[in-house]
């Protein structure tokens, strides 16, 4: 998957900006990387993609997309100086939360990105950090490796496991079938393209 910094960069940007508006100065690392798992599912359930194309591994408590995290941390192993200077134009880190410094370009997210990430922090700003991570246990794609994780092993998840449903799962989640089947066969036909031409 591409390392798509600049638009990562936006979509942090967007949840930090709607944090502000929701006055709280600043939004903390475990809900950003929350809020952006919860999205790029709901995304990829509507509209056959995610919305960051991150990699995904379960951890301890929680899904983390690697390259997110690289950005807050500002890992310089990761993430060239030219490239830092871009994530610090447009928020600024202190402990583990990011304030929003400048308007969101929302010339890098289209329009369904948009609508999914203020759906989804209207549906989940007034969660705490800890409520966000059981949250995210529920779901097939993290409880999966419930087991490994418990054993302190990191696991790659599968985006096809986004597509699962869950009893538990919030109503946010409730597609019908024949979309899911629809936006999954999408999705599929998409990666087999990927494979073929690059």
């Amino acid at each position: 998957m591409e390392f798509n910094l600049k638009k990562w960069v936006q979509v942090m940007n967007l949840f930090a900006h709607l944090e502000k508006k929701h006055n709280n100065k600043s939004i903390d690392k475990l809900k950003i990387l929350k809020l952006i798992w919860i999205s790029d599912r709901l995304h990829l359930r509507k509209y056959w993609k995610p919305i960051v194309w991150d990699t995904y591994f379960a951890m301890e408590m929680w899904p983390v997309a690697s390259g997110i995290k690289y950005i807050f941390d500002l890992d310089k192993e990761a993430i060239n100086e030219e490239n830092i200077a871009y994530i610090k134009t447009y928020l600024k880190k202190f402990s583990y939360k990011l304030i929003s410094e400048k308007e969101v370009d929302y010339s890098l997210l289209s329009d369904s990105n948009v609508e999914v990430i203020e759906k989804v922090y209207l549906e989940f700003w007034h969660n705490s950090s800890s409520k966000l991570i059981n949250i995210t246990h529920k779901y097939p794609e993290w409880k999966k490796h419930e087991i490994d994780v418990n054993n302190w092993k990191i696991v790659r998840m599968n985006y096809f496991d986004f597509f699962e449903n869950t009893p538990e799962q919030d109503s946010i989640f409730d597609i019908s079938e024949e979309h899911l089947e629809l936006t999954k066969d999408i999705f599929q036909e998409n990666l087999e393209f990927d494979r073929l031409f690059s």
